[in-house]
């Protein structure tokens, strides 16, 4: 009797990590923009329905409940998804998303549409959405970057505008005697050059000797 007990235990407890796996698996392979999926729960749910389907499902899947690897990441997901249907913003956003689902497909087919195609169509215009944001994400992470860089360039032009004037500001006093030194070895230069024009020895000119065979012929004057 005492083993027949042992296995139905043992049996139990198998069944019920057996569930948690699956569980864990079902949460993982459920739409991850669509909250409704993960919990596992129709549009038109409670509050409470929320609450408790969450409730189950955090005791049957908790990372210390159970021996599956990715059971923290099942967790986290069911834990985000809990948060977008208790908030009421959110949870209208995404109502009126599946409304628009709705109305698309009755339009489309002119018959009412079934939950699974309100499903599809659900998740086909979310994931349209989430492309949007993410472009516009990039383009908005790309002009900041733009933005950035032209603040980075702006800021190392006014660095080196500063360290040259700090030089320019540290090495004016030996330009100014530079200058000084230039000035008083030109003037000193001219004042040599013109002492050695004035007092130079005045040199006449050559008289040449007259030539005894060429006549000498004496130019007329006026008198």
């Amino acid at each position: 009797m005492s083993d027949d007990l042992d296995i139905d235990k043992y049996l139990a407890t198998e069944a019920t990590q057996l569930q948690k796996d699956q569980e864990v698996e079902r949460i993982l392979s459920a739409f991850r923009l669509n909250p409704f999926d993960i919990l596992d729960l129709p549009p038109d749910c409670t509050d409470k329905d929320i609450k408790n389907s969450y409730r189950k499902k955090s005791l049957l899947i908790h990372p210390d409940k159970t021996k599956h690897p990715r059971a923290q990441e099942a967790f986290s997901l069911l834990k985000k998804a809990e948060t977008e249907l208790s908030n009421e913003k959110s949870r209208q956003l995404l109502l009126a998303i599946i409304e628009e689902a709705k109305i698309t497909l009755t339009n489309e087919q002119k018959i009412k549409p079934d939950p699974l195609q309100i499903k599809q169509k659900t998740k086909e215009i979310l994931i349209e959405q989430e492309l949007r944001r993410r472009k516009s994400l990039k383009r908005e992470l790309e002009a900041q970057g733009l933005a950035a860089q032209k603040a980075e360039q702006i800021e190392k032009e006014r660095k080196r505008k500063a360290e040259e004037d700090k030089l320019w500001e540290e090495t004016r006093e030996q330009r100014v005697n530079n200058w000084r030194d230039f000035q008083t070895k030109k003037n000193s230069n001219s004042s040599a050059k013109k002492k050695k024009k004035l007092g130079g020895e005045f040199k006449p000119p050559k008289v040449l000797a007259e030539d005894p065979t060429k006549p000498y012929i004496k130019r007329p004057t006026n008198s």
